[in-house]
């Protein structure tokens, strides 16, 4: 080997093939899985336990009241000059969502009034030759709520905005009268307010807990105290509580015998909604002051720790559009391509001598 073969440069475009192979490999490699992080290094999107509240219900003192912000179970009035088949009225599901005609569904969550009518123009702007304009009125507010647990008629009602608690038992037919329920647990995504009820018949609305309804909340009738920050009850012998939190049908606390695992804990939480991401679930675990979290797919469930006394499980909602979907699979075939096209590259580069 001469000195200028040993000593000949690798070609430009050899080297610029194997830069973008390597940044499309990146871009496609998906996070690890199956390993604790200190919770610490992930800022944004990481799960956190449901905050609990003193009251419930009380609104944003900067609401504009000529903006407001459109909750599940508005009614809401649509009017529109260029087409007559939207003008009508529509409630706001329990979800948030808005189910309209032709097809269409407005989602609502954390939108202002304001924000629905371009949101609705925007939406149906491909089904009129020029610009129309959309009339988005708040008819009536109410706010949907789901009592679950111990009463007579489990259901989702409407309630007037300041109603109070003994309107929603109403609505329910009544507590249950074999099981008494001692305490009512209000949830509505990440928080939660534990209310007691001895202390609720005693003091009536005195001393009012409950300032007005949010829309969505879930109403669970139980005969025990359970939340978070220390006001947990004491557990019988040999039994690990965990917190069901997130895209699952009954989000709570519940306690596994031991031996257990997460299994037991989704078969009491009533299994995943439809919404429910599997390969984004977290285990939220918090050791001495110290909170770690621990990230895998429900396929995958044998491969996670044991169940410990407090952890959170959390499982996301699947926000991935179609669209993204289908971004990442096309970045993944082009990195094996691109992976596949480098190596034959240096290997003809290499029998010719010119690496």
């Amino acid at each position: 080997m001469t000195p200028e073969t040993r000593y000949q440069k690798t070609p430009l475009n050899v080297r610029l093939l194997c830069l973008v192979m390597a940044t499309l490999t990146a871009c496609s490699t998906a996070p690890a899985k199956n390993t604790w992080r200190d919770d610490r290094l992930k800022t944004t999107g990481t799960a956190k336990a449901p905050q609990m509240l003193e009251s419930w219900g009380a609104r944003s003192e900067s609401e504009d009241p000529n903006d407001p912000t459109i909750a599940p179970g508005f009614l809401i009035s649509l009017h529109c000059l260029t087409d007559s088949k939207l003008n009508g009225e529509y409630r706001v599901d329990f979800n948030g969502d808005l189910q309209l005609p032709y097809d269409i569904t407005a989602h609502t969550t954390g939108l202002t009034l304001l924000q629905l009518r371009k949101k609705l123009v925007d939406l149906y702007r491909p089904y009129f030759k020029t610009s129309s304009e959309i009339d988005v009125r708040i008819k009536e507010r109410r706010y949907w709520i789901d009592v679950r647990g111990l009463v007579d008629k489990p259901g989702r009602y409407l309630m007037e905005p300041e109603s109070s608690l003994d309107s929603a038992i109403g609505m329910a037919g009544g507590t249950s009268k074999e099981t008494p329920p001692l305490y009512v647990r209000i949830q509505k995504g990440q928080q939660m307010f534990i209310f007691d009820l001895t202390q609720y018949y005693t003091q009536g609305e005195d001393h009012p807990q409950i300032l007005g309804w949010l829309g969505g909340e879930i109403l669970f009738f139980q005969r025990e105290r359970t939340g978070f920050s220390g006001e947990r009850l004491p557990y019988a012998a040999g039994r690990t509580p965990v917190y069901m939190m997130g895209e699952v049908r009954k989000p709570g606390e519940y306690s596994l015998t031991p031996g257990a695992d997460f299994l037991d804990s989704l078969k009491q939480a009533g299994g995943f909604t439809e919404k429910a991401d599997l390969d984004d679930i977290e285990i939220i675990r918090t050791t001495a002051g110290h909170k770690r979290v621990y990230d895998f797919s429900w396929s995958d469930f044998q491969r996670a720790p044991a169940p410990a006394q407090g952890d959170i499980v959390f499982v996301h909602a699947d926000n991935v559009t179609k669209f993204e979907r289908h971004t990442s699979l096309f970045a993944t075939l082009i990195a094996a391509a691109a992976s596949i096209v480098t190596s034959v590259v240096l290997v003809l580069a290499y029998n010719r001598g010119r690496i």
